[in-house]
This record gives structure tokens, C-alpha cells and sequence, in this order.
């Protein structure tokens, strides 16, 4: 997900540091579709990472009101999992917020590229 992440973002940077480039409405909707999937894919790990949690805090009261070695072993796998998913979760939050700022710089680059060409053509 990370390298399908930075490849987009190398690609979308590519594209607005290039001079030439004017077909900024149709970049700006493929670039909002990755957005869609992203944040579907961010939703999807924020509410398995609340299940976990949920989980991991009923085994983890169980645990202390038995001493169960085997529930020990489970929560502390359970435990280990949560972090990779906030690990996980915390990277696709960040990648998401890049992700906006080149929204937002789309946005401006395609509208300053159409307040140029109406310029041009009142001139």
C-alpha cells in the first residue's frame, strides 16, 4: 500500500512540476478517485483497528481476573497486531493529508491555468 502510495504521489509531483502540462481537470478527477479509494481503505483499517481494541480490552480484563496463561499468549498477540494496525493506520492518515495538499495544488494550478487562458482570450 506504502509503494502504491508513493508512486502516486512521485507521479502527481511529476505532473505539476511539468511546465507544459494544461489538462489539469482531468488530472484533478483521476487524482480525487485515488483519494475515494484511500479513504476506503483508511476506514476500513480505523474500524478494524477499534475492533481489536475492543477485543484486546475484554481479554485483557479477563486476564486479570484469571490467571490463564494461554489468554496471556492471546492478548499479547493481540497486542503486537494493534500496533502494526495503528502503525499502518498512522501512514495511511499521513499519505492521506500529502494526498490533500496536492488536491488543493491541483485546484489552484487548474485554476490559475484557466484565469490565464481567459486573460488571453480578453486580450
Amino acid at each position: 500500500m506504502y509503494k502504491y502510495m508513493k508512486n502516486h504521489e512521485k507521479s502527481m509531483m511529476s505532473f505539476l512540476n511539468s511546465k507544459d502540462y494544461d489538462n489539469w481537470n482531468v488530472l484533478i478527477d483521476y487524482h480525487k478517485t485515488q483519494i475515494e479509494f484511500i479513504q476506503h481503505e483508511r476506514l476500513i483499517h480505523l474500524i478494524i483497528t477499534i475492533g481489536i481494541a475492543i477485543i484486546l480490552a475484554v481479554l485483557f480484563n479477563a486476564l486479570m481476573l484469571s490467571s490463564n496463561s494461554g489468554l496471556l499468549i492471546i492478548v499479547l498477540m493481540l497486542v503486537a497486531m494493534e500496533l502494526f494496525y495503528i502503525i499502518h493506520y498512522y501512514k495511511l492518515e499521513n499519505g492521506i493529508q500529502r494526498w490533500y495538499e496536492i488536491y488543493n495544488t491541483l485546484i489552484m494550478r487548474s485554476n490559475s491555468c484557466e484565469f490565464l487562458s481567459d486573460r488571453r482570450m480578453t486580450e
